[in-house]
């Protein structure tokens, strides 16, 4: 070696090394190093000696299929042929496995939507890049070329080529791709691990990706698909965490990476409808100039297409029927029940024009769930209890075509529906959940997610169940749920499922299509449905006191799912447009996530949990048949040897889903009824139709009786002596309620009251009250000082009645007291002036009513303590004087 080249690398020795991404033992070093091994060696001996790539794969595992890929200790090589360089395919992340809690579930999707990727080579390395699927325009139009020159695609991961065998299949390294926070799933793990996860839960703190403790799981390659599974640690900022995970420090997530190929020939897209409920693809068109909306929407559905002539009833067998596989991780006991659920499609898909369009069969033992030839129904478990059962699906985004479904069922759901007792959630959640969502959750629900809670209502629905069927001495103390029940709990949940996966949404509108005083004919429901829609969240159809049961969940798919099929897949775009015009037909209604919750949601008719055309008179049904049956819940809910714990826990499972039945009041007071029709559809409505005022009327006194009176709460003390503690101590059990042994009947009642005095007395409330009044006129509505009068009047009665007040009477006076202050010297943005001037009256009037009931002689001491507290509280908040930035 000369000298020179000596003084070089005694330089290359004392300079810096430059920081660099980290990447497992590094391919482009071997590679180098098997260059400079080539340059000392005779020719002869190049000859004989192994090339790069197959030195750099003698000792890996070979995987063929959608691309090859060789595996070895911290290695895995990607070969990537020259000519599929520039190919588009798709790239899509799902958490396989996760803590069990905050929204991070098995099977839960990382993305709205499976991103469109290639791999590009430049400059030695082989880049992974996704490409913008926004933006659209015809191909070749001058439309289309602004769009590649405006928007540049991402590169999301890079590798070196360590080698390339006979000039055109080049081996990178992609080992750090998908041992990484690619995914994303590091923004999920921390909302997941950063709060409470339930009622006397343990919050955690911040979360951190560990590649140290991280490591590639598996690596599976099939004709069309590959995935990659990498088992995740993320370190948490404290010692706690979820229960379902071993040591908190460390919380492992599985991240499972699909590459998939784009379909070969792009399906014929069906045009999206607002009318009807599908999940959508969207694009925005740049090059339309016809003065209609640029953006272009396309339905997602599986590709169905006819094999030969239709037969004589006009009903055709599709070439690919749709297939979903069962996994052998689903119990054997509930397999039938899920395959009829799947199968009831196939009624819907005859509107449609398809006979036997969808099956059921068991997943083959040589078979592969992650394989996407095969759409599967699996089961896991989670702890707590979460979505229930949620339908992730692949779709081709140019198109909307379903590529693949992996359908989860949660196995706690069935067992905490057929056997718990225990239930420890708040009533006010119950209100919340039905009203309230965070922007993010509507958009998450938009992408075909499930409600947080659903798994805990299910769980509360069988409470209900089990505890009406034990008071009627139908069952038991210690009995479960009957089979016969859980089975239709099971199919309508797979019904569902399924559903989301053939692209529907939620259709939570669809309970008014069963008149009332049909929900229990049998012969209506198996034709019709107990609500029109499986998409809809169901609540058990039990009959009040007195009735006999009809079907207690949908036996099959209802009106609108058939409807909404034969929209989506009809073979005829003609005939598709025309279904979709049947908006204001019986049997059609639809409404989703966005307007049953949310600050936005005002249509009293689309709910979560009510059942019935009338869901006011349905709340007031349930209620009763509730508030009747707590009374009494320990002479059936007790027998020899058990633990009072359990009359508490009946208990509670019964006032959650009493809160239940109140909610469906609140959205008829300043309501509105709200249609998708549009212009000239047959019997079509206008957009908006006022609440009757005579309704919100019935509203606010069905509310203020089984929400704001003594009456609807009182239980006999014999009763509420015999609310037994829970005296389990070890992990995921608590027992306590926030820190009390015993029941805090004051506190649990109070926190229903208050909930339910916020949601009617929301600044969204009172600014569509006023817009009503100049819609429909303030004579047809209930106008904003009604509203707070009738509430003051209805609290506070006690103080024209005389006499001392109750103690759960003086805790709702404070809430509303508290209420009306906030309005006055602190009113949440968007209240309308009016709304702070009739509270400040309203203030004002109860200071003067105090002061009448205090000089009464016949007062005890609690009540003289709390009405003298109660106006020094309100005075001063008057004398705050008004806000003049106001």
């Amino acid at each position: 070696m000369n000298r020179w080249i000596l003084a070089i690398v005694a330089l290359g020795l004392t300079l810096p090394v430059p920081a660099r991404a980290q990447e497992p033992p590094d391919s482009a070093q071997a590679a180098d190093e098997t260059a400079d091994e080539n340059e000392a060696e005779p020719e002869e001996a190049a000859q004989e000696r192994p090339s790069d790539f197959e030195r750099l794969t003698r000792d890996a595992t070979l995987r063929e299929g959608y691309f090859d890929t060789y595996e070895s200790d911290g290695r895995l090589f990607l070969v990537v042929p020259e000519d599929r360089l520039g190919e588009q395919f798709l790239l899509s992340f799902q958490a396989s496995q996760g803590p069990g809690t905050g929204g991070v579930y098995g099977g839960t999707m990382l993305d709205s939507e499976a991103r469109i990727v290639s791999l590009e080579k430049r400059q030695g390395r082989v880049l992974l890049m996704q490409h913008q699927q926004r933006y659209t325009a015809p191909d070749g139009s001058p439309a289309r070329s602004a769009i590649d020159l405006t928007f540049g695609p991402s590169v999301l991961a890079t590798a070196r080529i360590a080698a390339t065998r006979d000039s055109t299949d080049h081996l990178v390294d992609a080992y750090s791709w998908f041992v990484s926070d690619l995914s994303g799933i590091s923004e999920a793990m921390r909302g997941a691990t950063s709060g409470e996860t339930g009622r006397g839960g343990a919050g955690g703190g911040g979360t951190s990706l560990d590649e140290s403790r991280s490591y590639l799981e598996s690596v599976k390659s099939f004709p069309r698909n590959m995935t990659f599974s990498a088992r995740l640690t993320f370190r948490s900022g404290s010692s706690g965490g979820p229960r379902g995970v071993p040591d908190g420090r460390f919380i492992p997530v599985t991240v499972h990476t699909l590459m998939a190929a784009l379909p070969e020939e792009l399906m014929e897209r069906r045009t999206a409808d607002d009318r009807v409920g599908f999940f959508v693809s969207a694009q925005k068109d740049v090059s339309r100039d016809d003065g209609q909306d640029s953006f272009v929407r396309y339905v997602r559905k599986w590709r169905l297409d006819c094999e030969g002539r239709p037969d004589r009833q006009g009903l055709c067998t599709p070439a690919q029927p749709i297939t979903y596989y069962i996994d052998r991780t689903v119990p054997e006991e509930y397999r039938p029940a899920i395959m009829a659920g799947v199968e009831a499609w196939n009624e819907a898909f005859e509107d449609a024009g398809f006979r036997d369009a969808i099956h059921a069969a068991l997943l083959p033992e040589d078979a592969d769930a992650e394989d996407m030839r095969y759409a599967t129904i699996r089961w896991n478990v989670s702890d707590p209890a979460g979505y229930s059962a949620i339908g992730p699906s692949i779709v081709d985004p140019r198109s909307g075509e379903v590529l693949d479904a992996d359908i989860l069922m949660e196995g706690n759901m069935i067992l905490s529906f057929r056997n718990a007792w225990r239930f420890q959630v708040s009533p006010a959640a119950a209100v919340e959940e039905m009203l309230a969502a965070t922007p993010e959750e509507l958009d998450a629900l938009a992408r075909g997610g499930e409600m947080a809670t659903l798994g805990a209502e299910i769980a509360a629905q069988g409470v209900l169940l089990r505890t009406l069927l034990a008071a009627r001495d139908e069952i038991g103390p210690s009995d479960p749920v009957p089979m016969e029940y859980v089975n239709q709990a099971l199919k309508w949940i797979a019904m569902h499922e399924v559903g989301h996966t053939l692209g529907l949404r939620h259709n939570f509108r669809s309970s008014i299509d069963t008149p009332n005083e049909l929900l229990h004919d049998a012969d209506w429901t198996r034709e019709r449905g107990v609500y029109g829609s499986v998409m809809d969240y169901a609540t058990p159809n039990i009959a009040p006191p007195g009735r006999s049961n009809g079907d207690f969940y949908n036996r099959g798919v209802g009106s609108y799912d058939r409807w909404a099929i034969a929209f989506g897949y009809t073979p005829d775009p003609a005939r598709a447009v025309e279904l979709a015009r049947r908006a204001a037909e019986p049997g059609h209604a639809y409404g989703t996530d966005e307007d049953a919750r949310g600050p936005a949601a005002l249509d009293p008719t689309v709910n979560v949990y009510d059942l019935g055309s009338d869901p006011l008179r349905w709340g007031m049904d349930r209620a009763e048949t509730i508030r009747r049956t707590w009374q009494n819940v320990p002479s059936f809910a007790l027998e020899d040897d058990q633990s009072y714990a359990t009359v508490t826990n009946v208990f509670a499972g019964l006032l959650f889903q009493y809160a239940r039945a109140l909610t469906t009041g609140i959205k008829y007071i300043g309501g509105q009824y709200h249609y998708r029709d549009h212009y000239g559809d047959p019997n079509g409505r206008g957009p908006w139709a006022n609440v009757p005022r005579e309704r919100q009327l019935e509203a606010l006194t069905f509310l203020i009786e089984h929400g704001f009176s003594q009456e609807a709460f009182e239980l006999p003390a014999d009763v509420l002596r015999q609310f037994g503690a829970d005296r389990w101590s070890h992990w995921g059990n608590t027992t306590t309620f926030d820190g009390r042994i015993d029941y805090p009947y004051h506190g649990e009642v109070l926190d229903l009251q208050r909930s339910l005095l916020s949601q009617i007395t929301t600044s969204m409330l009172f600014a569509r009250i006023r817009d009503a009044e100049m819609k429909y006129g303030p004579e047809d509505v209930v106008t904003i000082p009604e509203l707070m009068q009738a509430l003051s009047a209805a609290v506070w009665s006690e103080l024209e009645q005389g006499g001392s007040v109750p103690a759960m009477r003086r805790d709702l006076q404070r809430a509303h007291l508290d209420r009306m202050i906030a309005l006055v010297t602190d009113a949440p943005s968007g209240t309308p002036a009016d709304a702070r001037a009739v509270a400040r009256m309203t203030l004002e009037g109860l200071v003067t009513d105090l002061g009448t009931a205090l000089d009464r002689a016949a007062l005890d001491a609690y009540t003289r303590a709390h009405l003298n507290e109660s106006r020094a509280r309100a005075e001063r908040a008057l004398a705050a004087g008004l806000d003049l930035s106001n």
